[in-house]
């Protein structure tokens, strides 16, 4: 799966959970629907996942990236889970 799509998360909430500090949050309303999980892990290392009604994307390796004027977190994938399938709308 490749998206172009980017999806803002403008309220995000740093909080305690299971006794790590957790940064969660809802995405804007341009892309709605999804929420985002973060938790440091160590070494400079994250661990991100996304979440909407259909999909849960875990990024377990995230990196904090600071070669750009702006420090971003980047990192890859394979793992897609599907949660429920789309309804399908048949054509007439």
């Amino acid at each position: 799966m490749e998206s172009r799509s980017q999806i803002d998360f403008p309220d995000c909430n740093k909080h305690c959970q299971d006794g790590r500090q957790v940064i969660t949050g809802h995405s804007s309303p341009d892309l709605p629907g999804w929420f985002l999980e973060m938790s440091f892990v160590g070494d400079g290392v994250f661990n991100i996942t996304l979440s909407d009604p259909y999909f849960r994307i875990e990024f377990p390796g995230c990196e904090l990236d600071e070669t750009d004027s702006e420090p971003r977190i980047i990192g890859w994938t394979d793992d897609v889970q599907v949660l429920r399938e789309k309804n399908k709308v048949n054509a007439a």
